[in-house]
């Protein structure tokens, strides 16, 4: 919580001429919120959030220096304590203190050779930054510690409309991209040892608003479409999501999104492995994707009155994963942000200024913590030594769907399945297990103690409120001290254990198809049958076997058989919408959305592992995981129910 020198924290609404408010924020790190206002109406302001206490501090900056931010904030960027604010209409970039808020330099329009409307703000090194701007054909470069102009940047754009504007700035190893918004349709790339627009990258669509790079090196560009007039001349308002190779600069992928209601917005996870959507709703989709989500993961409120509000803001804590969501509601009136966790829950929601467009985080007492490929991020988490198996049952998600399925080549071994997997858990991607009874087993080479009550187990998957695939869970101690997982499974209980929602001893085949494009079919013990679909929407590889995975013949010709247990799988689907829903179970399973699971981490319990009869096991330690996803259902839009993991993790002592 903020602490107020003067004692006025909750009373002062108003301040008297000459007063500056002393603010000392939380040590732990805050967030900065970007208030646009509205053009010409001089009331752009700046909120401060904690995100620990969930308080919020409105009109931080005007209160800090007993001056007005100024006419139409348009970007916040924060660096070690620092955070430059760019106030387009007011032609100046504020340099302010991250924590007290007090303005420590300026660079003006005045002062430079080409700015007019400074957009964003991106640093160079400690020493250099550049500036995009409106309606200026040039990126000025300026000294961030001094607030010093040093020169500029031809960009070489033709004026459109009065406009010649360049938008927002992402790095990419020496490079920077930048787009061209105003009527424009390119990405321009920039070399900051030359200071020089050395390419570009021409677009199908008009204005490209947003841009992010992916933890595969892949830039990620949202256009709005421009705007429809009668004559058609300044675009179609159909904004379009590009991927684009940021080493060879080739679009990759080109995606036509709904005509866009308020302002199309870009950002990912810290792991920059998943991609957050904002087109009047917001989307979240993984980076291995290649197609559009079919429905939003966060749906802008709609008033009583049936007005729909305005997504306007965006933003993704680097440290929490936690996403930010600035709500215009009407332009006029104070602005809403909703914060919600990595698994789509709401966290809080406050009300700030008028048009929250812009969000930054500042740190703490220490650095925001750097990606390490053996702990999850900010979480205390330590990933799986080894993978011992991966036996995907067939799914349209495990063959070409994902880059785990493009890269395991045509004749790839287990062995080269297993480190494809243990690879992508390193990075945070996504592993399918396929269909019912598919598999992947992972072991820890230090023993995981049983807490007796505490967590021991922590499992990441992808669920959501209206999209649950659960995984059964099973543990195993290693009895005859040989390092391998060949001693004896026991299930981790979970809520449906018992019930009438759970089947034990169950056993599902599937059988090879015999032409490409074909369904795959499959039996169980329990006289049941049915199809893994082939859907081409989702997957055109010629089927969706698993060559790795050994098949044996039978009268019915090759095939394999899962055995474990099976959950009823609860989903419903309505025609009229195309839409399905999958609601999760209470607890116990992975990719699914119950009481134990946070930002998408299931956290489980070695006291609940039971033997085949359903007693206690008793275990004291355990050496090795098995996940199985467990529904035996397929849904008419998206295919077979798969339980998705992006990580298997011991947790620290403090989480226990």
């Amino acid at each position: 919580m903020l602490l107020v020198a003067f004692g006025l924290l909750a009373a002062c609404v108003g301040i008297e001429e000459g007063m500056r408010e002393d603010f000392a924020t939380n040590q732990g790190g805050g967030v900065l919120i970007l208030c646009e206002g509205n053009f010409n109406s001089g009331n752009a302001s700046l909120s401060y959030y904690d995100p620990e206490r969930r308080v919020v501090e409105n009109g931080v900056f005007r209160r800090a220096n007993d001056r007005k931010l100024g006419d139409t904030g348009q970007s916040i960027t924060v660096n070690k304590g620092k955070a430059w604010v760019a106030v387009e209409n007011s032609g100046i970039v504020w340099a302010i203190d991250a924590k007290t808020f007090r303005v420590e330099g300026q660079l003006t329009a005045g002062e430079t050779e080409h700015m007019i409307n400074p957009r964003f703000v991106h640093l160079i090194s400690d020493t250099k930054a550049y500036v995009t701007d409106l309606y200026s054909p040039y990126i000025t470069i300026f000294n961030p510690h001094t607030m010093t102009y040093t020169k500029s940047i031809a960009t070489g754009q033709p004026t459109q409309g009065g406009y010649a504007s360049t938008e927002e700035m992402v790095g990419w190893g020496k490079y920077v991209f930048t787009n061209c918004w105003s009527y424009g349709n390119k990405v321009l790339v920039i070399d900051t040892e030359l200071d020089a627009v050395v390419d570009s990258i021409v677009l199908s669509s008009l204005q490209p608003k947003s841009m992010v790079v992916d933890a595969n090196d892949k830039l990620w560009v949202v256009t709005d479409g421009g705007y429809s007039t009668g004559s058609g001349t300044l675009g179609d308002n159909v904004p379009h999501l590009y991927r684009i190779d940021a080493a060879t600069r080739q679009v990759e992928l080109d995606l036509s999104l709904g005509e866009d209601e308020a302002n199309v917005q870009l950002a990912t996870n810290p792991r920059r492995t998943a991609l957050y959507l904002m087109n009047n709703d917001l989307y979240r989709m993984d980076i291995t994707d290649r197609h559009l989500p079919l429905w939003p993961w966060i749906e802008a409120p709609v008033d009583a009155d049936g007005r729909r509000h305005k997504l306007y803001g965006l933003g993704v804590d680097p440290k929490s994963g936690d996403v930010y969501v600035g709500d215009a509601v009407d332009y006029a009136q104070a602005g809403v942000v909703m914060r919600y966790s990595q698994g789509g829950d709401k966290i809080d929601e406050f009300r700030v200024g008028i048009t929250p467009n812009g969000f930054a985080f500042t740190e703490g007492d220490a650095d925001v913590p750097q990606d390490k490929p053996e702990e999850e991020e900010g979480n205390g988490l330590v990933l799986v030594d080894t993978i011992y198996e991966y036996m995907p049952a067939p799914g349209h998600q495990v063959n070409g769907y994902t880059v785990v399925g493009d890269m395991i080549r045509p004749g790839a071994t287990m062995r080269e399945a297993c480190d494809t997997v243990m690879s992508h858990f390193r990075q945070g991607h996504m592993v399918s297990l396929g269909a019912q009874g598919g598999y992947v087993v992972a072991g820890f080479r230090e023993a995981l103690t049983n807490g007796h009550g505490d967590y021991d187990l922590v499992v990441r998957g992808n669920p959501y409120s209206y999209q649950n695939e659960p995984g059964i869970v099973w543990v195993m101690h290693d009895d005859n001290g040989d390092g391998e997982p060949n001693d004896t499974w026991y299930e981790l209980r979970g809520s449906e254990y018992g019930t009438d929602n759970h089947t034990t001893g169950y056993e599902i085949t599937y059988y090879k198809p015999t032409a490409p494009a074909q369904d795959i079919r499959w039996t169980d013990n329990m006289g049941g049958e049915g199809v893994v679909p082939y859907m081409a929407m989702w997957n055109s590889h010629d089927s969706y076997w698993q060559d790795w995975v050994e098949a044996v013949p039978s009268p019915q010709g090759l095939c394999r058989t899962y055995r474990g247990s099976r959950l009823r799988d609860m989903h419903t689907y309505n025609p009229s919408t195309n839409m399905s829903q999958m609601p999760p179970y209470a607890w116990g399973y992975t990719d699914n959305l119950g009481s134990d699971t946070e930002r998408s981490h299931t956290y489980l319990k070695i006291d609940n592992a039971v033997t085949a009869t359903g007693e206690p096991a008793n275990l004291e330690a355990i050496h090795f995981v098995r996940i199985q996803t467990g529904q035996t259902g397929c849904t008419p839009n998206l295919g077979e129910i798969s339980t998705e993991v992006y990580g298997i993790y011991r947790p620290s002592p403090s989480l226990r």
